[in-house]
């Protein structure tokens, strides 16, 4: 039995792109690159290689005032 496909974040995630160290929301995954959009009124929409982001850490989300992420 193979694993499912990865299908990245879903839209509205709050992730961080190691890139360039900016933490933005998963706008769009074309399963190659992500579309993020600036966080809290952040920088305007940019794209992101897949291996360069993952989920924002509660400390990160703690940046921007939020509280720990529910499951």
């Amino acid at each position: 039995m193979s694993a499912d496909p990865w299908t990245g974040y879903r839209s509205g995630a709050l992730v961080m792109d190691t890139s360039t160290n900016r933490i933005g929301v998963s706008v769009a995954f074309d399963g190659e690159r992500y579309t993020l959009k600036g966080a809290k009124g952040g920088p305007p929409e940019w794209t992101a290689d897949k291996r360069a982001v993952r989920l924002a850490t509660t400390e990160e989300r703690a940046t921007l005032g939020l509280g720990p992420r529910s499951v």
